[in-house]
C-alpha cells in the first residue's frame, strides 16, 4: 500500500472479463503499479459503455485519482450493455442488478491482486447499483459512495409527486439509452466476439418493448411492473457517504435513503446539477480526496475517522445562482418534522396581503382563482447536466399565482426540507400542482430557490389513482426539494403556485383553473425549517471545504470538444413556450474517435396541457481507421403518439432501421 500523501502511477487494463452467473461482463482495471502487494478494490457498475464515456470521459479523473491513492479500481459494463454479454428486458430491477454487482464483488475479493476488501461508488446509475449491492450485503463490501442517486425504480422516471420527468428522462436519458442500446462496443477484440454480441443485442432490441413505452404503460406505481425496482435501503449496513446536489433531480431521494440507512454515514449537499462535485459548475470542491479518505478509513483502516467531522455538510447559498455561499456543518438534516437545535419551523400563510408568518395572519379569508398556464417552468427549470446559468424567473412568476412576504429586516436562512399545504378546488380532475419558493431581490430580480410538484391524482400515494371532483375542496400536501439558502435582509420570499413545471415535468389533466383558499384558522401555507440570525451568528456552523486537488487532471484529457446551448422562448401569437438544448461532445480515444451531437426540443401552449410535444435527435459517430459507424435516435413524443426510430449505418450503408409507435390511449 501507499500512504495518503503519495500518488502511484496507474496502468489501465482494458480487457478484463468477469463471470456473472451465466454471462461475462467486460471491465477496465486501473492498477496502482507502485503499490507493494495487493490493494483494496473499488467497483463501479454501470450501463454506459466503459470503453468510451466511463473510462475515457467524465468519470476517468475520479477513477484514475482513486487508483493513484492505492486502489484497484474496476469499472464494469452491466450485463446486457457495452462489452458484456446478455440482454436486458427491464431497467432498474433492484434484486437482479444488486446480485450482479455482488457477484463481481465476490470475484474481486478472491483475486490475488486485491486484499479482499471492496468498496463501490458511482454517480446516478453507478449509485443505484452501489445501493442495490449493499442491500444484498455481500461479505467483502465494506463501504459505498452513491452520488446524486435515486433508489426507487419508479423515481427513475417519475417524481416524488408522480409526474413524468420529461426533460431528464423522457428526452435526455432515454434518448441516450436508445443509442447505447444498439451501439456496438467501441473497443473490439481481435477474435471478433464483439460482433456476435452486437448482433444478438440488435435482435433483442427489435423484439423488446422500448423502455419509454414500458414507463408510460405504468404511469402509476403498480406492483406488477415497479414492485421489483425499489432498493431496500434499510438493509444496508456498510458505511455510506451519500452525495446530493440541490439542482439535481434526485436531491429528495438522497435525503430519503440517507435517513433510512442504519450504518455509519455522512451526507454532502452542494449546489450541483447531476455533475461530479470536483467539477461542479457553481462550486467545485476537493471531492476526490474526500472519497479516497472515506475508503482509506473503512477499507484500509488508515487516516482519521471521517465521522469525527460534521456528519451533514451543506453548501448554503446567498445569491440565487449557487455561485456564492459558505459551507456549513450540521449533525442532521433539518425538516418540518425535525428541527434541530438552533432551528425552528416557520409557517408562512397565504393571505389577501401576501405570505405572512402565521402569527400575523388575522385578515379576511382568501379565495382567489388562478387560470392554468402550461408554460410555467421554462425559466425555472435548470437543464440536466448542462453548465448553463440559472435564469431570472419573473417570467414564470408573472404566469403563476404569487404571494410575497414583506422585505425581511434580518436574514432568514432556510436549511432543510420544507413543505406546502394548499387548499384548492380544481375544474380539472388531474392537474399538476407546483409550488416554487422564489427569492425576490430589492432590485426586483427573482430566482427560484426550491420547488415541489405533484400530480393531484397521486396526492394519496404513487400507487393511487384518485382524480379530483370539480367543486370539491382538497388539501394538497406538496413536499419541497431540500435546500440551504439565505434570504438576505431587504429580500422577500415569494410563493409561486402554478399548474405546470414544464419541461421538467410532463403536463397532466385538462385546461382549467384552481380556486385557492386560506383562512386564519385553516390556512394554505408553506412550512420551512429556518434560522433568523444576525451577523454574529452567520458563521457559527461554518466549515472549510478544500479546493479540488490539481495534482491529477480534474477534466478528461480524451474529451477534445464539449459544447452546449440552452434556449427558452415564448411565442406571443399562439402563447407557446418552448425550450431547445443542443450539444456536441467529441472523445479522441486510442481505439476510436467518438462524436456525439444532439438536439432536444419541447413546447406547450399556455392553455392546453395536451398540446405538449418533444422531439429528440441524438447521433453517435464512431470513426475507425477502416470504417465509420453512425447510430442515430430520432424521437417524437406527444399526448397522442410516441414514435421512436433508431438507425445504424456502416460506411454509409444502413444495416439497422427500426421504428416503434405507441398511440397515446394505449
Amino acid at each position: 500500500m501507499i500512504d495518503n500523501n503519495t500518488r502511484s502511477e496507474v496502468r489501465r487494463h482494458t480487457d478484463l472479463t468477469i463471470p456473472v452467473n451465466s454471462e461475462q461482463v467486460a471491465a477496465t482495471r486501473y492498477e496502482p503499479i507502485e503499490c507493494e502487494g495487493p490493494s483494496p478494490a473499488l467497483l463501479m457498475y454501470v450501463p454506459y459503455h466503459k470503453d468510451d464515456w466511463i473510462t475515457y470521459g467524465s468519470y476517468d479523473p475520479l477513477n484514475r485519482y482513486l487508483a493513484s491513492r492505492g486502489y484497484e479500481v474496476v469499472v464494469a459494463d452491466m450485463v446486457g450493455t457495452g462489452g458484456a454479454t446478455g440482454t436486458i428486458d427491464e431497467m432498474f430491477v433492484a434484486e437482479r442488478e444488486g446480485e450482479e454487482a455482488a457477484e463481481i464483488i465476490r470475484w474481486l475479493a478472491a483475486q490475488d491482486w486485491t486484499t479482499g476488501s471492496v468498496g463501490m461508488y458511482g454517480k446516478s446509475y453507478g449509485g443505484i447499483t452501489s445501493l442495490a449491492a449493499a442491500a444484498r450485503r455481500p461479505e467483502a463490501l465494506e463501504a459505498i459512495v452513491p452520488i446524486e442517486t435515486p433508489y426507487m425504480g419508479y423515481r427513475n422516471s417519475y417524481t416524488y409527486g408522480g409526474l413524468h420527468e420529461l426533460l431528464t428522462i423522457g428526452m435526455d436519458w432515454l434518448a441516450l439509452m436508445q443509442v447505447l442500446d444498439v451501439k456496438p462496443r467501441s473497443k473490439r477484440d481481435d477474435e471478433g466476439d464483439w460482433a456476435e454480441v452486437w448482433g444478438k443485442r440488435l435482435d433483442h432490441v427489435r423484439s423488446r418493448k422500448p423502455w419509454i413505452f414500458q414507463f408510460f404503460d405504468h404511469e402509476r406505481k403498480d406492483e406488477a411492473y415497479w414492485g421489483d425496482k425499489d432498493i431496500p435501503v434499510g438493509e444496508i449496513d456498510v458505511p455510506t457517504f451519500a452525495v446530493g446536489g440541490f439542482r439535481d433531480p434526485y436531491a429528495m431521494d438522497t435525503v430519503d435513503y440517507y435517513e433510512q440507512i442504519d450504518a455509519p454515514k455522512r451526507l454532502l449537499f452542494g449546489p450541483w446539477r447531476h455533475t461530479m462535485p470536483h467539477r461542479g459548475f457553481e462550486e467545485a470542491i476537493n471531492f476526490r480526496e474526500q472519497v479516497a479518505e472515506w475508503f482509506d478509513y473503512f477499507l484500509k483502516g488508515e487516516g482519521s475517522d471521517p465521522l469525527d467531522e460534521a456528519t451533514v455538510q451543506t453548501w448554503t447559498e446567498v445569491d440565487g445562482r449557487g455561485e456564492d455561499g459558505v459551507w456549513e456543518g450540521l449533525d442532521e438534516w433539518p425538516s418540518t418534522s425535525n428541527a434541530p437545535e438552533g432551528y425552528r419551523v416557520e409557517q408562512f400563510d397565504l393571505t389577501t396581503d401576501g405570505a405572512e408568518p402565521t402569527a400575523s395572519h388575522e385578515g379576511e379569508p382568501l379565495a382567489t382563482e388562478y387560470e392554468f398556464d402550461q408554460t410555467v417552468g421554462i425559466e425555472s427549470t435548470i437543464p440536466y447536466r448542462s453548465p448553463v446559468p440559472s435564469q431570472d424567473t419573473n417570467g414564470d412568476d408573472a404566469r403563476s399565482l404569487c404571494f410575497e412576504t414583506d422585505p425581511f429586516d434580518r436574514p432568514l436562512k432556510l436549511t432543510g426540507s420544507g413543505s406546502a399545504t394548499i387548499r384548492l378546488e380544481s375544474t380539472s380532475a388531474d392537474p399538476t400542482v407546483a409550488v416554487r419558493l422564489v427569492d425576490v431581490a430589492p432590485d426586483g430580480s427573482a430566482n427560484t430557490i426550491t420547488v415541489g410538484a405533484l400530480r393531484a391524482s397521486r396526492r394519496n400515494g404513487l400507487d393511487e389513482d384518485d382524480p379530483l371532483e370539480p367543486g370539491t375542496e382538497y388539501e394538497i400536501e406538496v413536499p419541497l426539494n431540500p435546500k440551504s439558502y439565505v434570504f438576505e435582509d431587504g429580500h422577500r420570499l415569494r410563493v409561486a403556485i402554478s399548474a405546470s413545471y414544464f419541461p421538467f415535468a410532463k403536463p397532466t389533466g385538462e385546461h382549467g383553473s384552481f380556486v385557492i383558499r386560506s383562512a386564519p384558522d385553516d390556512p394554505s401555507n408553506v412550512r420551512l425549517p429556518v434560522q433568523y440570525y444576525g451577523e454574529e451568528k452567520r458563521d457559527q456552523n461554518r466549515i472549510e471545504m478544500g479546493d479540488p486537488d490539481d495534482s491529477l487532471p480534474n477534466a478528461p484529457s480524451a474529451l477534445t470538444r464539449s459544447d452546449v446551448t440552452w434556449e427558452t422562448t415564448r411565442e406571443r401569437t399562439g402563447d407557446t413556450g418552448s425550450v431547445t438544448k443542443e450539444f456536441e461532445n467529441t472523445l479522441d480515444l486510442p481505439h476510436v474517435r467518438l462524436n456525439e451531437t444532439g438536439t432536444y426540443e419541447a413546447s406547450v401552449e399556455s392553455d392546453d396541457p395536451s398540446s405538449w410535444s418533444a422531439t429528440n435527435q441524438l447521433e453517435m459517430t464512431m470513426e475507425y481507421d477502416d470504417e465509420v459507424i453512425e447510430v442515430h435516435a430520432s424521437n417524437s413524443l406527444s399526448d397522442t403518439i410516441i414514435e421512436l426510430q433508431t438507425t445504424i449505418t456502416r460506411d454509409g450503408t444502413r444495416i439497422f432501421d427500426e421504428t416503434w409507435t405507441r398511440m397515446g390511449n394505449e
